[in-house]
């Protein structure tokens, strides 16, 4: 049996080397395969930084059982969600410290699983599967490329190398391939229409990766729109999709993209009748993102697009994301503020303020905001 490291203070975290090993000592004693799977291997056959500040590992048997012994292993806190067979370690980890980088604060555990969707943008019911069937539920090609942990580590270790990457791949979607040629593709005919948030997922990576669209991925894509599959979406899900391209590098372009390709055509949330105006304020605000924090970015983005709705009379829509009436109130505080800047408190306001309405007064306003932010 693998003995639990004795507790220690530390700063709670864990390092990325510590989580590796009780992950491969767990799947030794439990006798399943872990793997890693998705963006970080795509990410590593293409050269691109590969993020290891958390640590998503795939189970090749039952992820939640796997999930509490390596709490136990690690002396954490679980959550579990059933539907969908996954475990989330969570800081503090109660293990003698370790000074070794990357430190993370949480590891994600899934079970390789199968899913099935019963109805159009309706969630999958899911069940355990092969590591092989479990890569072809995914989405794209590109992301169902896995590594077992063992081998990932050693890659990791030594520096990630393309060329041993693909060697070691399990990849029996060709996604590696695609990788090579720059195409994004769909694993299913009906990939858009059962999860029609796919949509907005291919956009990002179109931008992101500078990839292109194979020719049947294209025509699904343009069919799903065209179809009315994005009706399925509730507008809080398709909210969500668009926070998430506020993460994006290129986020204007990525937001510009969306609407071109007819992703706003169920749910207006950006009018195609004058859009300029909030893609250059979207424009300007890119300007800020290094001062600000991607924290502080992304809450400006998200004011500013909900302050877009507003200016366009689409408060019906903005009462459909289920934000809160109070927060509306600081949008509509925002569009006043080249009449009213001394409302302004918090700086996220005060960069969507400045960027949409672009005024000195706002702009010193903004500056002394970021003087006054803790070091």
């Amino acid at each position: 049996m693998i003995q639990a490291p004795s507790s220690s203070h530390n700063n709670g975290s864990i390092s990325l080397a510590q989580a590796i090993k009780a992950a491969l000592g767990v799947a030794a004693e439990r006798g399943e395969r872990v793997f890693v799977v998705g963006g970080v291997v795509r990410d590593a056959l293409m050269g691109r930084p590969v993020g290891e500040h958390d640590l998503d590992i795939v189970v090749e048997g039952q992820g939640i059982p796997f999930g509490h012994r390596l709490a136990e292993v690690l002396n954490c806190a679980v959550r579990v969600h059933e539907p969908f067979l996954t475990a989330k370690l969570i800081a503090p980890f109660g293990v003698v410290a370790s000074d070794a980088y990357p430190q993370l604060d949480e590891v994600d555990i899934a079970t390789a699983r199968e899913e099935i969707y019963e109805k159009p943008g309706a969630l999958p019911t899911v069940k355990p599967a092969t590591i092989d069937k479990d890569l072809w539920r995914r989405d794209f090609s590109v992301n169902a490329i896995a590594l077992p942990l063992d081998v990932y580590d050693g890659i990791r270790q030594k520096g990630f190398d393309a060329t041993q990457v693909a060697a070691a791949a399990v990849d029996p979607c060709s996604g590696v391939p695609d990788i090579q040629s720059s195409t994004l593709r769909v694993l299913h005919p009906r990939s858009f229409i059962d999860d029609p948030t796919r949509l907005f997922r291919a956009v990002r990576y179109l931008v992101r990766l500078s990839f292109h669209f194979d020719m049947e991925t294209l025509a699904g894509f343009l069919e799903a729109v065209k179809s009315g599959a994005l009706a399925t979406l509730s507008p809080r899900r398709v909210w969500n999709e668009v926070l998430v391209a506020l993460d994006e590098e290129a986020t204007s372009e990525v937001l510009q993209e969306f609407l071109q390709r007819g992703l706003f055509s169920n749910l207006p949330i950006i009018s195609t009748d004058d859009p300029a105006w909030l893609f250059e304020s979207m424009q300007r605000l890119d300007l800020l993102r290094s001062g600000l924090g991607q924290e502080m970015f992304v809450e400006a983005g998200r004011v500013m697009l909900l302050a877009g709705l507003l200016r366009d009379g689409r408060d019906d829509i903005a009462r459909a994301l289920h934000e809160g009436n109070r927060v509306l109130q600081r949008v509509g505080t925002i569009l006043e503020a080249d009449r009213k800047p001394e409302g302004l408190r918090t700086i996220p306001d005060a960069a969507a303020a400045y960027c949409i309405h672009c005024t000195e007064d706002l702009r010193k306003l903004l500056q002394s905001c970021l003087n006054q932010r803790p070091a």
